[in-house]
Parts: C-alpha cells; sequence; structure tokens
C-alpha cells in the first residue's frame, strides 16, 4: 500500500472554503468523490494518510497486520450515538467507502485544530474529543480523530489535531443519508464549524478557570 506524503493529502482537498487563512487556529477542508483529473478519491486513504504523517518502517507495517500502521502521535475513533464498536479506522473508512452512493460527491470533511506548543498533549486530545462528542457524535457521526505533534520531526510547526468525518449518518444498522449541516455551501460549513469549535474551546477554558 503506498505511503501518502502529508502535501499529497492536502492535494486531496479542497481547503479552507470560507477563506479565513491558513494561520487560523481552526482549519476546514473538504474530501470530493471526484479529483478534477478523472480520478476518484476515497476515505479510507485520506483517513490513512492522516495517520501516517511518517512514512511508517516495514516493521512497523508488520506488526500492524490487517491494520494500517499508525505513525501519528496519537489517535482516538469516536462513532455515532448508538454504532456498534468498530475494531479499526481501516474497518471504519474501508466500510464506509464500500457504501457510498454512486454520484454522492461530497465524502468527508476535515477540521484542524490549532494549539499551542506549551499545551500538554493529553489536553488537546481531551480538547478535540470533547468538542466530537458534543457537536458530531449527536448528529449521528462518526469521527477519526488524529493528533500530530510536528516536534517530534524537528518541526517548528505548530500541533494540530485533524478530525476526519464522513458526511452520511452512522446507525447501528450502517451509513445512510448525509447530514442536513452537509447541504450548506462550503463557506458556510466552514463557518459553522470554526463557530461550535469556538463554542466549545470557550467552555472548556471557563471549567478549566
Amino acid at each position: 500500500m503506498k505511503w501518502i506524503s502529508p502535501a499529497q493529502a492536502m492535494d486531496m482537498v479542497y481547503d479552507d472554503p470560507a477563506r479565513i487563512g491558513p494561520d487560523d487556529e481552526f482549519g476546514f477542508a473538504l474530501l470530493w468523490a471526484g479529483n478534477g483529473k478523472g480520478g476518484k478519491h476515497c476515505t479510507a486513504d485520506l483517513a490513512r494518510a492522516k495517520l501516517q504523517p511518517r512514512k511508517p518502517t516495514a516493521q512497523e507495517i508488520t506488526d500492524a497486520g490487517p491494520n494500517w500502521a499508525i505513525t501519528a502521535a496519537d489517535y482516538r475513533l469516536l462513532l455515532a450515538d448508538g454504532v456498534a464498536d468498530v475494531r479499526s479506522a481501516r474497518e471504519l473508512f474501508e466500510s464506509y467507502d464500500a457504501q457510498v452512493m454512486s454520484g454522492q460527491n461530497l465524502l468527508a470533511i476535515v477540521q484542524t485544530l490549532r494549539f499551542s506548543p506549551s499545551m500538554p498533549r493529553h489536553g488537546m486530545m481531551h480538547a478535540a474529543y470533547m468538542y466530537t462528542a458534543l457537536c458530531l457524535q449527536p448528529k449521528k457521526l462518526s469521527s477519526l480523530i488524529v493528533q500530530h505533534m510536528p516536534s517530534d520531526s524537528r518541526s517548528d510547526l505548530a500541533p494540530h489535531l485533524h478530525i476526519v468525518t464522513p458526511v452520511l449518518t452512522h446507525h447501528l444498522s450502517g451509513y445512510a443519508a448525509v447530514h442536513p449541516i452537509f447541504e450548506e455551501s462550503p463557506a458556510d460549513m466552514h463557518r459553522a464549524f470554526q463557530a461550535d469549535w469556538l463554542r466549545v474551546r470557550e467552555a472548556l477554558v471557563k471549567l478549566a478557570a
């Protein structure tokens, strides 16, 4: 399975539709089924790319067995309310891709939460988990939370977390309709999700005070 570099992963998505700017602490991107060049995208490739910011070694691939080797700092699956346990991110996203209907254009969104390097790693994960649990899980949406710590590779980029969320509602019986929130324009979606994150972040700051 060919490794997908971070730059290649960025080329897969339509980034910053509201034109807020790449330096904002909240990023938003969309994964379309078509790549504009006659090819096709799938959510499994994007999810695997986020879980592998560094190319896994042969030993890491062997140790992972049938699952994807993980080179990200941390990750967590947060499934929609009522959905049975899923064994791995690979199982979640490959099963999703298998159920995407012909003609469906928008496949998933990717939200990026950027943090100060002085914040503890577990604090970043907690904030992303609470946001996903409060704003996405109740909408019957399943998500993958992935933590990237660029400092682990001697990079000065800010630590951040990606939240990859397929747009189909997820139920015990499988995937169903696209959630209505994804019927908005890309820019309006961007602003709506950003507003949700800012509300949750503010509440978490107040609780910690």
